[in-house]
């Protein structure tokens, strides 16, 4: 578990700083980088802690794809997908989710019917 104590470094402040100078061509204060750094630090922190509790409860030792999905949705919000996306997401599931998710659009389906 990270120290609550020490402070977060994960972005960089020459990297953001180098980033605004040449990708966006403009000149930024220190303390606009700085302030950028904290917040999102914070977040990205936030983010990873959760990501690997939900392995945990897994009981994993491995942060995988879905706990960053999950964590990162808890924390910045989701991204909407189009349905061409979600039936893309749907399809790339194993087979036991796959006949979870189809008994369910047919158990709603069903009960939508009437």
């Amino acid at each position: 578990m990270p120290n609550k104590n020490k402070k977060t470094e994960i972005l960089r402040f020459n990297t953001i700083k180098e980033y605004i100078n040449n990708i966006l061509k403009m000149r930024s204060s220190d303390s606009a980088v700085k302030k950028f750094i904290k917040e999102f630090d914070s977040s990205i922190a936030a983010t990873l802690i959760d990501a690997g509790k939900l392995s945990k409860e897994d009981k994993r030792n491995t942060v995988m794809d879905e706990d960053i999905v999950t964590a990162v949705e808890k924390h910045l919000g989701k991204k909407h997908l189009t349905w061409q996306e979600t039936a893309k997401e749907i399809i790339r599931q194993n087979p036991t989710d796959l006949g979870k998710i189809s008994k369910t659009i047919t158990d709603h389906i069903e009960k939508n019917k009437k």
